[in-house]
């Protein structure tokens, strides 16, 4: 079991989240980000470092058995030039590094975005092939792919969670379907890091949500037992009524937004259409 982890992007909405949960459950954490961490533990630690460099991650890696990788940047505007450093080649230089310095597990946040453009109603779960709905979607399911690599080439034990959404209050619809509690996802976190011969698995980071849109048998399999439920975290009950417009792709598709920004062509492609026989 992992008692001392790296977290990298700790200054971002869910490392923020997640850090007093941490805090009281492991020996040693390692803060790591571009931008200060303020108010530490007395078992917290903090250390500026960019994801493209190597070296430094290798060091870092030197002095934890566990990495939790929340680092990147998170948005469905940006482009390819934007994600291709800090999740693309970031999310590989965590995974070479953790190798390099003899990290056991590495939990890898991943996201629904991976698989996005797949339609509500779908049968999605952890075997589900990516569909990424934005570049930011794309980088995640790159950063899959590598978990796996590591984990099958090199004997890492790795988890990769396609969280859903983390926040305070559920402002909307979609979310109902796809939000995560802090306490929730650091349990998942909790038995991606503690499970002995892990391998590499995919799970769903959401709570116990009504009418989910992923099948998480995967989590309840490795233990994952949530606590908490989206609709008693709404900011206004009149969103429980609400109903998505299945003809548009932010309705249709369980990345909503996401998968609406800079769309092109014809909605019914996804909304309606099945492929014709041969």
């Amino acid at each position: 079991m992992a008692n001392r982890i790296l977290v990298t992007g700790a200054a971002g909405i869910v490392g923020s989240a997640l850090r007093p949960i941490l805090a009281e459950r492991y020996q040693t954490v390692l803060l790591s980000d571009l931008h200060p961490v303020a108010d530490l533990a007395p078992n917290e630690r903090f250390v500026a470092c960019d994801l493209g460099d190597l070296d430094n991650l290798t060091c870092l890696c030197g002095e934890v058995d566990g990495v939790i990788h929340l680092g990147g940047k998170v948005g469905a505007g940006y482009g390819f030039p934007e994600v291709l450093g800090p999740n693309i080649i970031g999310t590989y230089h965590i995974f070479q590094a953790a190798h390099a310095s003899g990290v056991t597990h590495v939990v890898y946040a991943s996201s629904h975005h991976a698989v996005g453009f797949l339609r509500r109603g779908d049968t999605i779960d952890h075997q589900t092939p990516h569909r990424p709905d934005s570049q930011y979607g794309l980088s995640k399911a790159f950063g899959e792919s590598v978990g796996a690599f590591f984990a099958d080439k090199y004997g890492l034990n790795v988890m990769s969670i396609r969280i859903g959404f983390v926040g305070e209050g559920v402002k909307d619809e979609r979310r109902l379907h796809t939000w995560i509690s802090a306490q929730d996802l650091a349990q998942l976190i909790g038995i991606g890091l503690r499970t002995p011969r892990l391998g590499y698995q995919v799970v769903y980071g959401t709570s116990n949500n009504p009418e989910p849109f992923f099948d998480n048998q995967n989590a309840t399999r490795l233990g994952y037992l949530p606590q908490d439920r989206s609709e008693l975290n709404v900011t206004d009950s009149s969103l429980l009524s609400d109903e998505p417009d299945p003809t548009t792709i932010g309705g249709a598709c369980v990345g909503g937004g996401f998968a609406e920004l800079g769309f092109e062509g014809d909605p019914r492609r996804i909304t309606e259409w099945k492929p014709d026989a041969p």
